[in-house]
């Protein structure tokens, strides 16, 4: 009996102390990560920042609703940029459509300006008829 109580002992001691060490590094793991010991932003520029956008709801707000904007904007440049890099000559803004040109295209204007002239000297007849209708 006095084995198992001086062994219960023991045990109870060695356990206590593990868990005493491993508390304490947990604890200073936890310091440690949560710590900077980076440069990390200055104080400085948080407290301006928070004179500005944080002291108010309506400036936080302003600025959730600018950030959001401006990372739309270069999330939409950067995917449009990618778009026309991968599909380069398939869009039709990438093609070049010098390639493609008729040179038949002098036929069809010398046709709409003679259907226009043809128009004109039929208008001036007309014209004439009605001042010989006002002369008698």
């Amino acid at each position: 009996m006095i084995l198992s109580s001086a062994l219960r002992r023991g045990i109870r001691s060695t356990i206590s102390s593990s868990r005493s060490t491993s508390l304490l590094a947990a604890r200073n793991a936890f310091t440690a990560a949560t710590s900077s010991k980076g440069p990390g932003v200055p104080p400085n520029v948080l407290r301006s920042w928070y004179n500005i956008f944080g002291k108010s709801t309506a400036g936080y707000i302003t600025w959730i609703v600018a950030g959001v904007l401006a990372t739309e904007f270069v999330t939409g440049f950067g995917i449009d940029s990618l778009w026309a890099s991968v599909n380069s000559g398939r869009t039709y803004d990438s093609v070049d459509w010098t390639k493609f040109k008729v040179e038949d295209d002098d036929d069809d204007e010398d046709d709409e300006e003679d259907e226009e002239e043809e128009g004109e000297g039929e208008g001036e007849g007309d014209d004439e008829d009605e001042d010989d209708e006002d002369d008698e």
